[in-house]
This record gives C-alpha cells, structure tokens and sequence, in this order.
C-alpha cells in the first residue's frame, strides 16, 4: 500500500509542516479557528488545495469521526534498507539506535517510533516481514515522528545488528529473563538495544546475536510491561547515561 490517509490536527500539521511534499490530497471541515489557520496557512505555503468540505465526508472517508476537522491522503515515506545501516551509521562516535523485532500492534509500534524521537535516537531499524507495516495508526500515534527518524526496513535483524557490531557498537536486548538489569548496566558510546514482540519478545536467533541480555526490573506482582512502556524507559536511560 503505497498511500493511506492521515486524521487529526497533530499529524496533518507535522506532515504540512516537514514533507508537504508527501500529500495527494488535503481533507478540512474546519477554518474559524487557530488550528484551521495554521493548517491553512501551511497549505497555502506549499501551494497544497485547502477547499473546505462537509465533515460528514471525511467521516465516510476515514470510517470514523476521530479526524477533528483534518484529513490527508498521503504517500508513504520512503526508507532505509539493510545496505543502508553500515554507511549511515559507521561514522558516529556516539549513537543510540532502536531494533524492533517483529513489533505487530501498529500502535505500539508508533509509540515507540515516538519515544525514539523523543529520545533522541540515531535510527530505528525494523524487521520487514513479521512487524506491522507503517499505516495511519502507526503516523497517527508516533505524532509524524516517522517523518523525523531514519528508519530502516530490514530482511534479516540478525545481520543487521552483526553490520552494527562490525562498526562498534555494543548491542543489548531486552528480555524479562535476564540477569543484567538496565539500572546496572554501563551502556557503551555506540549502543542498539533490541525489543522483542508483544507476546514472544525477542526471537531466538536474533536474541542470539545480542552482545548481552538486560531487563527492567519490576514488581513480581505484575508479568511484563508494554513494550512501548518499556521501549520509553531503556530509551530514557540510554540517553541519560550518554553524553553528546
């Protein structure tokens, strides 16, 4: 699917204002307000049509009345791929970046896309087969982050992470099974930390290919955290430990 259809004030405002470029078409029920100017204003900088329509539309369009006055139909981002991570990345001497193995609620995945801008993260780099793709709930929850992060889409996460370690970094995964402990761990200048799926976590051979295994210690009274909780809180350390 190479277009989908964005909703709400926040990320039609990010894509109008970072990559107008990327809109087909532009959906606004609304004018006579602050946020309707802006989004106008913008559109009209770019030269994007900005011609009001009932809400109703949107609503038949998008299948839900969530949008807020603001729809776009938008072509996909273009991304990274495995041959990209080596030259991207090897000329960083401090670098965080976010593995994602097989991330399936697109939600989840926008969250932490979000966080990783947050975070201030070098890259992201996601397995291609096995993750949700990126869509409209993913843009949607990471707030337009993706238009921000180089993201990378990858056949195969365990080559990938052996292309990092090749140009020094250190790379950690996530497990709830771990000895090493986040609040113990000196993370290294070049770090990837890996997060598994929802359910199953990290898969075996990629688990495999993690220099070392750490976890977030939490109160036996609960089983496992949200991976987008717990991508926020390795990701706060991580950047609270490295000094840019």
């Amino acid at each position: 699917m190479n277009k989908f259809i964005i909703s709400g004030y926040h990320a039609v405002e990010s894509i109008l204002a970072n990559h107008p470029e990327l809109i087909v078409n532009l959906f606004i029920s609304r004018s006579e307000d602050k946020r309707g100017d802006r989004i106008r204003s913008l559109a009209k900088t770019s030269q994007i049509n900005s011609d009001l329509i009932d809400s109703n539309k949107i609503d038949r369009l998008l299948g839900h009345s969530k949008h807020q006055g603001f729809a776009a139909e938008i072509t996909k981002p273009g991304f990274l791929s495995e041959k990209d991570v080596s030259p991207r990345l090897k000329k960083l001497t401090t670098s965080r970046v976010l593995i994602l193995d097989s991330i399936q609620d697109p939600r989840n995945l926008g969250a932490c896309l979000r966080s990783a801008l947050a975070f201030e993260f070098d890259a992201v780099i996601i397995n291609k087969y096995g993750s949700s793709p990126i869509n409209e709930h993913v843009f949607k929850t990471s707030v337009g982050a993706i238009l921000n992060l180089d993201i990378f889409y990858v056949t195969n996460l365990s080559r990938s992470i052996n292309s990092l370690k090749d140009i020094g970094y250190w790379v950690l995964g996530l497990d709830g099974n771990a000895e090493g402990s986040i609040s113990s761990e000196k993370f290294s200048s070049k770090t990837a930390v890996v997060l598994g799926s929802e359910g199953s976590g990290i898969r075996k051979l990629v688990k495999e290919n993690c220099d070392h295994l750490i976890k977030i210690p939490i109160s036996n009274k609960v089983e496992s955290l949200n991976i987008s909780v717990a991508a926020g809180i390795i990701m706060y350390e991580l950047k609270n430990q490295h000094i840019n």
